[in-house]
């Protein structure tokens, strides 16, 4: 049984020089099934953006930037504008990824502006939760998503597009992946959350599961109640390995 509304998103993080991008998008427009495309998003670097932008004009496929500022314009050194990521293009942001608040300190005040900048730009934000090893070694795990989320979300509109995408620390590059029971008792908490947020638009937000997801375990992680997409990190630098777990997902097996 398809599931039309299954969405996979490719975070590239620091990876593909323009070149590279250029030959990805090419070859991802020609092998990807016109009803396919739409699905599909991917997250280049800041330096490469433009270049994806250019090669998936016309296309139906999507691009969303890494991270943005909170500021449009301004002084603000090496940071990316949301407003030239919206007349680029990008249809999408992430914020909040697990390296942006543990590599460079990001907190959820921080992030809730810039998922209010980015709604007010027109772009849908993606936001990002998830807890550490120790988080859930110490049975936190509950505490920090809801958290997470919460500040993340705090001045958000409920009315405009919003994504959640959960991302366990501790299975993010390591080959680890949460468990199926782990995962959708992560996501229900999170829908929960969201209920809290708003009753009336929180089953329209799509939660993305991201942690270490490949082809050999789409499949089970797409039938899990609750998960909607993937947030895909070095499983969707090859075009093979993208589309392969899109076409997993899209049939779950029952888990």
């Amino acid at each position: 049984m398809s599931k039309p509304e299954f969405y996979c998103v490719g975070n590239w993080k620091m990876n593909k020089s323009p070149a590279q991008a250029a030959e990805f998008i090419s070859k991802l427009k020609e092998q990807a099934k016109p009803e396919e495309q739409s699905r599909l998003v991917v997250m280049p670097p800041a330096l490469v953006a433009f270049e994806v932008a250019q090669q998936l004009k016309g296309s139906s496929l999507r691009w969303g930037g890494q991270n943005s500022y909170f500021e449009a314009a301004g002084a603000f050194t090496g940071e990316n504008s949301p407003q030239i990521l919206k007349e680029m293009g990008a249809q999408f942001c992430l914020v909040g990824h697990s390296e942006r608040r543990q590599i460079f300190g990001e907190a959820d005040d921080l992030l809730a502006k810039k998922v209010q900048a980015l709604q007010g730009m027109g772009i849908t934000p993606i936001l990002c939760v998830g807890e550490t090893l120790d988080d859930r070694r110490w049975n936190r795990t509950q505490e920090v998503i809801v958290r997470q989320t919460r500040g993340g979300l705090q001045a958000a509109d409920p009315t405009k597009p919003m994504w959640l995408a959960y991302e366990p620390v501790w299975a993010i590059g390591t080959g680890e992946v949460a468990t199926p029971l782990q995962v959708e008792e992560a996501h229900s908490i999170l829908r929960k959350a969201l209920k809290e947020w708003s009753a009336q638009t929180a089953n329209e937000v799509p939660i993305l599961y991201g942690g270490s997801v490949k082809a050999d375990n789409a499949r089970s992680l797409a039938g899990i109640n609750n998960v909607n997409g993937f947030l895909i990190g070095g499983a969707s630098l090859k075009v093979d390995d993208f589309l392969s777990i899109y076409r997993l997902s899209a049939s779950p097996a029952a888990v």
